[in-house]
């Protein structure tokens, strides 16, 4: 490596060996991460049922109210007239917070 005047070429060396060690470590990580986890269908209405009767409350909630909760949980619905239903997605947000390294 040729040397110019205020560079030093061990300092360049030894910047690219971290940088090789971080994406390393980086391109790891996911491996030792859990295994997504699954909702079972017995979750989704033992929850449901903890909700108590969602519909009532909907029903008489203002409008203004429920265009925020649709947003919220980012509520699509989406009609198939040939099979006449309608197809719903919801993707809510989580708050969530992760602390990386060893704090």
């Amino acid at each position: 490596m040729r040397s110019r005047p205020g560079i030093d070429p061990g300092a360049v060396v030894d910047a690219i060996n971290e940088a090789h060690a971080q994406r390393a470590a980086a391109q790891a990580e996911p491996d030792g991460a859990p295994a997504p986890y699954a909702v079972t269908d017995a979750e989704v209405y033992a929850m449901s049922d903890a909700l108590g009767d969602v519909g009532a409350a909907l029903k008489g909630a203002k409008p203004e109210s429920l265009e925020r909760l649709y947003r919220d949980l980012r509520l699509e619905l989406r009609y198939q007239p040939r099979e006449r239903a309608v197809d719903v997605r919801l993707a809510p947000r989580v708050v969530s917070a992760c602390v990386r390294g060893g704090t």
